[in-house]
Protein backbone atom coordinates (compact mmCIF):
# COMPACT_ATOMS: atom_id res chain seq x y z
CA UNK A 1 0.00 0.00 0.00
CA UNK A 2 3.23 2.00 0.53
CA UNK A 3 4.08 1.78 -2.71
CA UNK A 4 0.96 2.38 -4.55
CA UNK A 5 0.03 5.06 -2.72
CA UNK A 6 3.04 6.75 -2.97
CA UNK A 7 3.82 6.40 -6.55
CA UNK A 8 -0.14 7.99 -6.82
CA UNK A 9 0.43 10.59 -4.48
CA UNK A 10 4.20 11.35 -6.16
CA UNK A 11 3.36 11.04 -9.82
CA UNK A 12 0.37 13.13 -9.35
CA UNK A 13 2.59 15.88 -8.05
CA UNK A 14 5.97 16.11 -9.01
CA UNK A 15 5.41 14.12 -12.57
CA UNK A 16 5.71 10.41 -13.67
CA UNK A 17 9.27 10.22 -14.00
CA UNK A 18 11.36 6.93 -12.89
CA UNK A 19 10.48 7.22 -9.40
CA UNK A 20 6.67 6.69 -8.80
CA UNK A 21 6.77 3.97 -11.54
CA UNK A 22 9.32 2.22 -9.36
CA UNK A 23 7.11 2.97 -6.62
CA UNK A 24 4.05 1.73 -8.52
CA UNK A 25 5.71 -1.46 -9.55
CA UNK A 26 7.00 -2.33 -6.03
CA UNK A 27 3.81 -1.78 -4.47
CA UNK A 28 2.48 -4.08 -6.98
CA UNK A 29 5.43 -7.11 -6.69
CA UNK A 30 4.69 -6.50 -2.92
CA UNK A 31 0.93 -7.63 -3.20
CA UNK A 32 1.54 -10.09 -5.20
CA UNK A 33 3.93 -11.77 -2.53
CA UNK A 34 1.38 -11.22 -0.11
CA UNK A 35 -1.27 -13.05 -2.57
CA UNK A 36 1.33 -15.79 -2.66
CA UNK A 37 1.86 -15.82 1.06
CA UNK A 38 -1.64 -16.13 1.62
CA UNK A 39 -1.87 -19.08 -0.53
CA UNK A 40 0.47 -20.49 1.33
CA UNK A 41 0.22 -19.98 5.02
CA UNK A 42 -0.93 -22.32 7.33
CA UNK A 43 -3.37 -19.69 9.31
CA UNK A 44 -3.51 -16.96 6.45
CA UNK A 45 -5.60 -13.78 7.14
CA UNK A 46 -8.26 -14.59 4.90
CA UNK A 47 -9.52 -18.17 4.23
CA UNK A 48 -9.26 -19.17 1.08
CA UNK A 49 -11.85 -20.51 0.74
CA UNK A 50 -13.56 -17.54 0.90
CA UNK A 51 -12.86 -16.36 -2.49
CA UNK A 52 -14.62 -19.41 -3.99
CA UNK A 53 -17.90 -18.20 -2.91
CA UNK A 54 -19.04 -15.87 -5.93
CA UNK A 55 -21.62 -13.80 -4.08
CA UNK A 56 -18.21 -12.93 -1.42
CA UNK A 57 -15.89 -12.05 -3.86
CA UNK A 58 -18.42 -10.24 -6.19
CA UNK A 59 -19.21 -8.11 -2.96
CA UNK A 60 -15.47 -7.72 -2.19
CA UNK A 61 -14.78 -6.80 -5.15
CA UNK A 62 -18.10 -4.28 -5.31
CA UNK A 63 -17.00 -2.67 -2.11
CA UNK A 64 -13.20 -2.56 -3.31
CA UNK A 65 -14.55 0.03 -6.17
CA UNK A 66 -17.61 1.55 -4.90
CA UNK A 67 -15.80 2.87 -1.66
CA UNK A 68 -12.58 4.07 -3.48
CA UNK A 69 -14.78 5.71 -5.83
CA UNK A 70 -16.93 7.86 -3.35
CA UNK A 71 -13.90 8.68 -0.73
CA UNK A 72 -11.87 10.20 -4.27
CA UNK A 73 -15.34 11.85 -4.78
CA UNK A 74 -15.43 13.40 -1.39
CA UNK A 75 -11.92 14.64 -2.04
CA UNK A 76 -12.77 16.20 -5.27
CA UNK A 77 -15.91 17.90 -4.43
CA UNK A 78 -14.39 19.59 -1.33
CA UNK A 79 -11.00 20.73 -3.62
CA UNK A 80 -14.24 22.23 -6.08
CA UNK A 81 -15.79 23.87 -3.20
CA UNK A 82 -12.31 25.64 -2.32
CA UNK A 83 -10.40 25.99 -5.36
CA UNK A 84 -13.36 26.54 -7.80
CA UNK A 85 -15.75 28.44 -5.35
CA UNK A 86 -13.50 29.95 -3.41
CA UNK A 87 -14.70 28.54 0.01
CA UNK A 88 -12.91 28.22 3.06
CA UNK A 89 -12.06 24.97 5.01
CA UNK A 90 -15.14 25.37 7.37
CA UNK A 91 -17.20 26.60 4.58
CA UNK A 92 -16.21 23.66 2.69
CA UNK A 93 -17.12 21.70 6.17
CA UNK A 94 -20.15 23.57 5.57
CA UNK A 95 -21.14 22.44 2.12
CA UNK A 96 -20.97 19.08 2.94
CA UNK A 97 -23.28 18.80 5.21
CA UNK A 98 -26.14 17.52 2.72
CA UNK A 99 -24.29 14.70 1.89
CA UNK A 100 -23.61 13.78 5.49
CA UNK A 101 -27.29 14.23 5.88
CA UNK A 102 -28.06 12.03 2.88
CA UNK A 103 -26.03 9.36 4.54
CA UNK A 104 -28.02 9.20 7.68
CA UNK A 105 -30.97 9.12 6.06
CA UNK A 106 -30.29 6.60 4.19
CA UNK A 107 -28.96 4.54 6.52
CA UNK A 108 -31.45 4.57 9.25
CA UNK A 109 -33.83 4.13 6.60
CA UNK A 110 -32.34 0.78 4.94
CA UNK A 111 -32.16 -0.38 8.72
CA UNK A 112 -35.48 -1.38 8.50
CA UNK A 113 -35.29 -2.43 4.73
CA UNK A 114 -32.36 -5.07 4.86
CA UNK A 115 -33.96 -7.76 5.54
CA UNK A 116 -36.96 -7.37 2.79
CA UNK A 117 -34.94 -5.69 -0.09
CA UNK A 118 -31.71 -7.28 0.25
CA UNK A 119 -29.27 -6.96 -2.46
CA UNK A 120 -31.45 -4.31 -4.50
CA UNK A 121 -30.95 -1.62 -1.83
CA UNK A 122 -27.13 -1.79 -3.27
CA UNK A 123 -28.16 -1.83 -6.51
CA UNK A 124 -30.29 1.33 -5.70
CA UNK A 125 -28.02 3.30 -4.05
CA UNK A 126 -25.41 2.59 -7.30
CA UNK A 127 -28.12 4.11 -9.27
CA UNK A 128 -28.83 7.11 -6.78
CA UNK A 129 -25.03 7.84 -6.68
CA UNK A 130 -24.80 7.87 -10.06
CA UNK A 131 -27.45 10.12 -10.40
CA UNK A 132 -26.60 12.40 -8.16
CA UNK A 133 -22.80 12.90 -10.15
CA UNK A 134 -24.59 13.34 -12.84
CA UNK A 135 -26.37 15.93 -11.71
CA UNK A 136 -23.28 17.50 -10.05
CA UNK A 137 -21.50 17.55 -13.58
CA UNK A 138 -24.38 19.59 -14.88
CA UNK A 139 -23.26 22.29 -12.46
CA UNK A 140 -19.80 22.45 -11.82
CA UNK A 141 -19.58 26.19 -13.40
CA UNK A 142 -21.99 27.60 -11.11
CA UNK A 143 -20.75 29.96 -9.38
CA UNK A 144 -22.52 29.95 -5.86
CA UNK A 145 -22.49 26.62 -3.41
CA UNK A 146 -26.46 26.77 -2.98
CA UNK A 147 -27.25 25.20 -6.29
CA UNK A 148 -25.17 21.62 -5.28
CA UNK A 149 -27.29 21.25 -2.49
CA UNK A 150 -29.94 18.84 -4.06
CA UNK A 151 -27.03 16.80 -5.89
CA UNK A 152 -24.76 16.11 -2.90
CA UNK A 153 -28.12 15.51 -1.01
CA UNK A 154 -28.48 12.40 -3.50
CA UNK A 155 -25.21 11.58 -3.98
CA UNK A 156 -25.67 11.28 0.05
CA UNK A 157 -28.89 9.38 -0.03
CA UNK A 158 -27.26 6.52 -2.40
CA UNK A 159 -23.89 6.47 0.00
CA UNK A 160 -26.04 5.70 2.84
CA UNK A 161 -28.08 3.45 0.74
CA UNK A 162 -25.02 1.24 -0.13
CA UNK A 163 -22.56 1.66 2.87
CA UNK A 164 -25.17 0.29 5.12
CA UNK A 165 -26.03 -2.58 3.35
CA UNK A 166 -23.33 -3.71 0.71
CA UNK A 167 -21.29 -6.06 3.72
CA UNK A 168 -24.12 -6.96 5.66
CA UNK A 169 -25.57 -8.60 2.28
CA UNK A 170 -21.92 -9.83 1.17
CA UNK A 171 -21.61 -12.44 4.25
CA UNK A 172 -25.84 -13.35 3.80
CA UNK A 173 -23.97 -17.34 2.35
CA UNK A 174 -20.88 -17.12 4.58
CA UNK A 175 -20.75 -20.38 7.20
CA UNK A 176 -20.07 -19.61 11.03
CA UNK A 177 -16.41 -20.66 10.66
CA UNK A 178 -15.76 -18.15 8.03
CA UNK A 179 -17.92 -15.32 9.44
CA UNK A 180 -14.77 -14.13 11.26
CA UNK A 181 -12.15 -13.63 8.19
CA UNK A 182 -14.61 -12.50 6.35
CA UNK A 183 -16.28 -9.39 8.42
CA UNK A 184 -12.32 -8.86 9.38
CA UNK A 185 -11.17 -8.71 5.46
CA UNK A 186 -14.39 -6.95 3.99
CA UNK A 187 -13.60 -3.93 7.34
CA UNK A 188 -9.85 -3.93 6.27
CA UNK A 189 -10.85 -3.79 2.73
CA UNK A 190 -13.13 -0.81 3.54
CA UNK A 191 -10.11 1.19 4.76
CA UNK A 192 -7.14 0.09 2.04
CA UNK A 193 -10.21 1.33 -0.41
CA UNK A 194 -10.83 4.95 1.04
CA UNK A 195 -7.14 5.78 0.78
CA UNK A 196 -6.47 3.96 -2.98
CA UNK A 197 -9.52 6.16 -3.91
CA UNK A 198 -8.49 9.55 -2.66
CA UNK A 199 -4.84 9.39 -4.35
CA UNK A 200 -6.41 7.71 -7.22
CA UNK A 201 -9.20 10.36 -8.08
CA UNK A 202 -7.42 13.55 -6.95
CA UNK A 203 -4.87 12.18 -9.76
CA UNK A 204 -6.98 12.94 -12.29
CA UNK A 205 -8.23 15.86 -10.90
CA UNK A 206 -4.57 17.14 -10.20
CA UNK A 207 -3.96 16.30 -13.85
CA UNK A 208 -6.50 17.97 -15.73
CA UNK A 209 -6.80 21.17 -13.46
CA UNK A 210 -4.50 23.04 -15.69
CA UNK A 211 -7.63 23.32 -17.69
CA UNK A 212 -9.51 24.82 -15.00
CA UNK A 213 -11.44 23.24 -11.64
CA UNK A 214 -14.30 23.08 -13.68
CA UNK A 215 -12.87 20.88 -15.98
CA UNK A 216 -10.93 18.51 -13.62
CA UNK A 217 -13.73 17.94 -11.35
CA UNK A 218 -16.28 17.29 -14.66
CA UNK A 219 -13.39 14.69 -15.67
CA UNK A 220 -13.40 13.22 -11.92
CA UNK A 221 -16.63 12.89 -11.59
CA UNK A 222 -17.21 10.77 -14.84
CA UNK A 223 -14.23 8.68 -13.15
CA UNK A 224 -16.28 7.88 -10.19
CA UNK A 225 -19.22 7.79 -12.27
CA UNK A 226 -17.76 5.14 -14.57
CA UNK A 227 -16.22 3.41 -11.50
CA UNK A 228 -19.45 2.75 -10.26
CA UNK A 229 -21.50 1.73 -13.65
CA UNK A 230 -18.84 -1.05 -13.56
CA UNK A 231 -20.50 -1.98 -10.10
CA UNK A 232 -23.32 -2.75 -11.56
CA UNK A 233 -23.75 -6.09 -12.61
CA UNK A 234 -21.86 -6.84 -9.24
CA UNK A 235 -24.61 -6.16 -7.16
CA UNK A 236 -26.75 -8.62 -9.08
CA UNK A 237 -24.23 -11.33 -7.90
CA UNK A 238 -24.68 -10.75 -4.40
CA UNK A 239 -26.14 -12.77 -1.71
CA UNK A 240 -29.87 -12.37 -1.92
CA UNK A 241 -29.92 -11.18 1.57
CA UNK A 242 -28.13 -10.48 4.66
CA UNK A 243 -28.07 -12.98 7.75
CA UNK A 244 -30.64 -12.95 9.98
CA UNK A 245 -30.12 -10.81 12.98
CA UNK A 246 -27.58 -8.38 10.90
CA UNK A 247 -28.18 -4.64 10.35
CA UNK A 248 -26.94 -1.49 11.51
Amino acid sequence: MLGLLGGLIDGSTNGWTTRPLALLLLGLALFAAFCHRQRTAPNPLLQPSLLRDRGFTSGLTLGIVVFAATAGLLYVISLHLQQGLGRSPAGTALGLIPLSVGIVIASIACYQLIHTLGRRLVLTGLVIILLGCGWLALLTAETGAWPLVPPLLVIGLGMGTCFGTVYDITIGDISTEESGSASGSLSAVQQLANAIGAAAVTTVYFKAVGDGDAHATRLSLVVVAAAIAVCLPLAGLLPRKAPEGQGR
